[in-house]
């Protein structure tokens, strides 16, 4: 008889049977729990934090890289309904965040995150990590140091945030600069998520906004999700669809670095010819050039209201583009 991935069994006596027959199986029964739990402990896969961020990065599945349940012949990565964790297909947190049943999987990396005091099913949210030195070893100290486990990959790393995310965003930074030097450390992190399903959501959203900041001219250090401007709304849109709105706004200068600098700075400065020529190094008169070579060729003027939306949402995605590129 089984149950999931169980197999249980039973004793049959055959008659009569004795006082004594009975306090015997009945000790027997705690020998036999004490060898499933030995049997069904974690495998050393799940204790590794990494192999657990890996594999809440790359969607459900198991860790252990064994098929789940039965007919992979194997324990897999946890199991359902151990612990107070929901069995496949009972009420658990859902892709919205909400009650709703688990899909195979999440009951195991629900248990796994526990292990690493993770609560999946509780709104978190990934950070990425990023640094620009040259000390390797260094690095890789500080990271050792941190009161949270990571996932190491070269000059990069990952790890899961509860909580006031930007305040550990903050946190996490000052604690790295501490160890490898000021400035030398950029922090962003992804949506807040709840639920393992929709961890890798936030990954991904972690992975584009690192590129974006690591490309940034400014000595911005940190960019959690809440702070990244239009950028919160473009990352769920396909790239597909960002290159046609770029193009289709942009398309007339997209090659032209030098009018899209100067775009930029025109409209964040609401059309100052002084404050453009301060930022970017420009006599006034050159300023004017490039603002009315760049009406003529995009056929708007940049400061009408609703085209300085529009313009602002295509420079970003530009930008966005670009990083997500630049790899």
């Amino acid at each position: 008889m089984g149950a999931g991935s169980r197999r249980l069994g039973a004793l049959l006596l055959a008659e009569p049977v004795a006082a004594g027959q009975l306090a015997l199986a009945g000790a027997a029964t705690t020998a036999l729990l004490i060898e499933a739990v030995r049997h069904e402990s974690p495998p050393p896969a799940v204790r590794d934090a990494a192999t657990v961020l890996r594999a809440l990065r790359d969607g459900l599945g198991d860790p252990t890289g064994s098929p789940a349940g039965p007919a992979g012949g194997g324990a897999g990565l946890l199991r359902a309904g151990e612990a107070g964790l929901p069995q496949a297909g009972e009420t658990g947190p859902s892709a919205a965040g909400g009650a709703g049943p688990l899909r195979p999987g999440e009951a195991e990396l629900l248990r796994a995150g526990a292990a690493h005091g993770w609560r999946l099913d509780q709104p978190h949210a990934v950070a990425g990590i990023a640094y620009t030195g040259a000390q390797q070893r260094r690095w890789a100290s500080a990271l050792s140091w941190l009161d949270r486990p990571v996932l190491a990959e070269g000059r990069r790393a990952w790890t899961l945030l509860h909580g006031d995310v930007e305040r550990e965003v903050t946190r996490l930074r000052v604690r790295l600069d501490q160890i490898v030097g000021a400035g030398q450390v950029r922090v962003v992190a992804g949506a807040l998520v709840t639920g393992p399903a929709r961890t890798a959501e936030s990954f991904r959203d972690a992975d584009r906004l690192l590129r974006l900041l690591l490309r940034a001219p400014d000595e911005r250090v940190e960019l959690p999700f809440g702070q990244a401007g239009l950028a919160q709304v473009l990352l769920a849109v396909p790239d597909e669809r960002l290159r046609w709105f770029v193009h289709r706004h942009l398309g007339p200068i997209a090659h032209r670095d030098d009018l899209l600098r100067t775009l930029d700075c025109w409209l964040a400065t609401g059309g100052s010819r002084q404050a453009v020529s301060e930022r970017l190094h420009l006599h006034r008169n050159s300023v004017g050039y490039r603002v009315g070579l760049i009406k003529r060729l995009l056929g708007v003027d940049p400061l009408d209201p609703q085209t300085v939306a529009v313009l602002r949402t295509a420079l970003a995605a530009r930008e966005l583009l670009a990083a997500s590129e630049a790899g």
